[in-house]
Parts: structure tokens; C-alpha cells; sequence
């Protein structure tokens, strides 16, 4: 395998997390910690979640541009598998299952929807 880290059939990652949805982190110093999904990178499979594992970068200033010099604290990315979706309807973190709506016909391409495992709830309405 490449130095990338892919999954195990060497494809990009995938994730269940949509724009808006508040993350748990499961594991490591920022375990406990809730924060809202900002970004996914696929390749390497990893995430950023607003306000959770925050590092901080080093800026040079730059007076031609008005940019101040410094420290920066800044989201760092954490793996996919260390966070897990918090419920909007019964609000513990969760793992998801997918449900095609009934009714649902080819033309509608069998619209899937996201379901919370603990309480049965669509999160995607």
C-alpha cells in the first residue's frame, strides 16, 4: 500500500456527515467534546469539526497586507472514525442507518434517508 492512507479496498474515504450536523468525538484528548461539521477531506479521511481540536499556527506579518503576526489557534482535521453524529431528536451520539422513504419510485431515485439507531428518528427531515 501507498504511503496514502486509504481504507481497506483503496478507495477515498466516505462519510455520513452533512453541513450543519453537530459531531461527538469518541476518542483522544478532545473526547466528550460537540462540534458542528465544517469540512471532510476524502483522501486521507479525516474531518474538521468547528471548536474541537484546536492547535496552534504560527503567522509571519505581512504590513503590506494589514496581516498581523502571531499565534493562531486553528481546527486541526480528526479522523472519520473518532466522531460520531449527535442525534437533533434525542440528542446522544449515534451511529446511522440508511432508509429509502416508502412510496419511493425510480424517478425519485429511491430517496435515502438518514435514521438514528437509538431512537429511530429520520434526521434528514
Amino acid at each position: 500500500m501507498s504511503k496514502e492512507s486509504k481504507s481497506a479496498n483503496n478507495r477515498p474515504y466516505s462519510t455520513e456527515f452533512k453541513a450543519g450536523d453537530r459531531l461527538f468525538v469518541l476518542s483522544g484528548p478532545n473526547k466528550g467534546k460537540i462540534g458542528l461539521f465544517k469540512r471532510f477531506f476524502p483522501k486521507k479521511g479525516f474531518i474538521l469539526v468547528e471548536g474541537v481540536n484546536l492547535g496552534v499556527k504560527h503567522a509571519k506579518s505581512n504590513p503590506n497586507l494589514g496581516v498581523a503576526g502571531g499565534r493562531i489557534k486553528k481546527e486541526k482535521p480528526l479522523h472519520v472514525s473518532n466522531v460520531a453524529l449527535v442525534c437533533p431528536k434525542c440528542a446522544d451520539p449515534t451511529w446511522i442507518r440508511h432508509e429509502i422513504l416508502p412510496g419511493a419510485t425510480d424517478d425519485d431515485k429511491k430517496r435515502k434517508v438518514r435514521v438514528c439507531k437509538v431512537c429511530q428518528a429520520r434526521i434528514d427531515e
